[in-house]
C-alpha cells in the first residue's frame, strides 16, 4: 500500500468518508455541515496513516543515510509524520464524536478483539 496512484488513493479517501458519513448521519443542522467537512479531512488522514503504516513497517523506524562521505542513522520521515498526525487524527477524531447527540452511542467495532471485560462489568450483577 506504500506506493499508490493518487487516484486509488482518493477512492479510499472515499470510501473512508462514506464510512463515517454513515455513522454520523444523524446529525442535524449546522453541526452535520461542520462534521461532513471534518470527515472528508479524517477520512485523507485515515488513508495518509495507512501508508505511512506501511512504510513504516518496510522500512523501519529508522533508516540509513548518507551525506558525502558521512553515514547516519536517523529516523524515517515517515515516521515523524506518522507521529505528527496519529496525534492530529485523534484530536478530529474526538471532535467529530463530540458532535454525535447524547443518546447516540457508536457501536462497537466487529473486527476489534474483545477480551469480554466489558461483558463481565455490566453482567456480574452488583
Amino acid at each position: 500500500m506504500v506506493k499508490l496512484s493518487v487516484k486509488k488513493q482518493n477512492e479510499l479517501i472515499e470510501i473512508e468518508a462514506k464510512t463515517l458519513r454513515d455513522q454520523f448521519k444523524d446529525i442535524s443542522g449546522n453541526k452535520r455541515a461542520i462534521a461532513f467537512k471534518l470527515i472528508d479531512r479524517v477520512a485523507f488522514m485515515a488513508i495518509t496513516l495507512k501508508i505511512l503504516e506501511e512504510n513504516i513497517k518496510t522500512k523501519g523506524p529508522v533508516v540509513k543515510m548518507e551525506n558525502g562521505k558521512q553515514k547516519l542513522v536517523i529516523e524515517n520521515p515517515a515516521q515523524k509524520s506518522y507521529n505528527t498526525m496519529i496525534n492530529r487524527y485523534s484530536t478530529a477524531i474526538d471532535k467529530l464524536t463530540s458532535m454525535l447527540p447524547k443518546e447516540y452511542e457508536i457501536p462497537p467495532n466487529p473486527n476489534k478483539d474483545s477480551d469480554d471485560f466489558d461483558n463481565f462489568v455490566q453482567n456480574r450483577g452488583d
